[in-house]
């Protein structure tokens, strides 16, 4: 009996779409014959759809709006045009990268090559720079063509050995200082010239006694207006200084001075690198109190 009222209450039943919702419900017919449960399970089944989102959230939260909801929806379709984009980007433009990248690492590598071969350079000019010591041998020259015997200090030196120091100082760097020539031709250098030379040679504090040389040789000294009168000739035949090394001794600069004989191939070659000396002095320099500059101390024979 219920299977029938079941039935007839289905067949009663009629179907129209509520466009006002947005979706479609079923609408009860006027049919008295409907049996209650039917009814009261179709209001259970409308009460079940009229459940809202809300009420699965958590207390106190809410869904979105409209609005957040379309927020979302753009960002989500933007990211994912990205994606397709970036997939679709052409291969061609990756191996140009690729090899972009190629040349830069190259020329890097080339820049760290350069610097480490300029940094080597640099070392090597600095360990094997001799400028230093070939500044002695242009000062020492004046002295070592006299090639002296050893002295403690210059007041013991041999005067003569001194003043010929001087003159030849005085000859090859002060020509300009000259006062003139003689009747006899011979150059004439005041005394004020000659003792300024041996200043330069040994010390501010030095003090040139003049002499007049008790033998012939290439000059004469005038006392009586105190000038020298000096044969001028080259100092080709004369020995030349190179200065091997030094070392510091007791604050002061210790040099090994080779003597170079004017037949020796590297006064006559040039592309001969270093001489060979026919013997080897040290000369001791101290530094001028007064000029800060190195001075000619002592010559001693080699420990």
């Amino acid at each position: 009996m219920a299977n029938k009222k079941r039935r007839k209450a289905k067949d009663a039943l009629s179907f129209s779409a509520d466009y006002r919702s947005g979706s479609s419900r079923p609408v009860a017919s006027d049919d008295p014959a409907v049996s209650r449960e039917t009814v009261q399970e179709r209001e259970r089944l409308q009460d079940r759809d009229d459940i809202e989102l809300d009420d699965f959230l958590p207390e106190g939260e809410t869904l979105p709006d409209d609005d957040m909801l379309s927020k979302w929806r753009d960002e989500s379709a933007a990211a994912a045009q990205k994606a397709t984009d970036r997939t679709s980007r052409p291969r061609g433009k990756r191996r140009y990268g690729v090899l972009l990248g190629s040349v830069v690492l190259l020329l890097a590598l080339v820049g760290v090559v350069s610097l480490a071969g300029m940094i080597g350079t640099q070392i090597y000019s600095s360990v094997t720079d001799d400028s230093a010591l070939r500044a002695y041998d242009e000062q020492l020259a004046c002295v070592v063509m006299q090639d002296p015997e050893p002295f403690d200090s210059p007041e013991t030196a041999d005067p003569l050995f001194v003043q010929n120091a001087a003159l030849w100082k005085s000859i090859l760097e002060k020509r300009s200082e000259w006062t003139g020539y003689d009747d006899a031709g011979l150059a004439v250098i005041p005394l004020g010239v000659v003792a300024a030379s041996a200043r330069e040679i040994f010390g501010s504090d030095f003090t040139l006694s003049p002499l007049a040389p008790t033998e012939e040789t290439f000059y004469t000294y005038d006392s009586a207006d105190n000038t020298y009168h000096v044969s001028v000739f080259s100092n080709d035949s004369a020995m030349t200084p190179y200065v091997e090394k030094s070392r510091t001794e007791n604050g002061m600069t210790v040099l090994t001075v080779g003597y170079v004989l004017p037949t020796d191939p590297y006064r006559t070659d040039a592309s001969e690198s270093a001489p060979t000396p026919s013997k080897t002095m040290e000369y001791v320099m101290r530094t001028d109190e007064e000029t800060g500059e190195p001075v000619l101390y002592a010559v001693r024979e080699p420990a």
